[in-house]
């Protein structure tokens, strides 16, 4: 088996330090290859490392530019990542090249867990709210 698979059956079965060292393992033997960063950042996360998950998604050459649909994938984690840290602000940022429905998901996401439920639920719906809402009004 790969180092890939053996990682994501490690994970499957919930033995996330040794799914780590095979995603690790994955992403040195296949640079190019977002799978295994992306896959080494959830590792990360799901450990409760988001420092490090963000290190990967930052640094890993397989994601500077990883097209279509792993960009998305990046750009959702990297949020995680630095929701995790406590940068909500740098959270919204990291999307802002994603569609714009999906990056109205994140926005709310984030007000959500930061307590601001009214704008979260605008970020949900703003393409479908009265702007007079959207922009503070009654």
């Amino acid at each position: 088996m790969s180092a890939l698979t053996d990682g994501l059956d490690e994970a499957r079965r919930g033995l996330w330090p040794s799914a780590l060292e095979s995603f690790c393992r994955a992403a040195a033997a296949d640079p190019d290859d977002p799978a295994p960063a992306l896959a080494e950042a959830v590792c990360a996360l799901r450990r409760g490392d988001a420092r490090r998950a963000r290190a990967t998604l930052d640094t890993s050459p397989a994601l500077r530019a990883p097209g279509p649909p792993w960009e998305h994938r990046a750009a959702w984690l990297r949020a995680a990542a630095l929701m995790a840290l406590g940068d909500p602000e740098g959270a919204t940022w990291s999307v802002r090249g994603l569609p714009e429905a999906l990056r109205h998901r994140v926005e709310a996401a984030v007000k959500l867990q930061a307590g601001d439920y009214r704008g979260g639920v605008i970020a949900l719906l703003e393409d479908r709210l009265p702007r007079r809402v959207t922009r503070g009004g009654p």
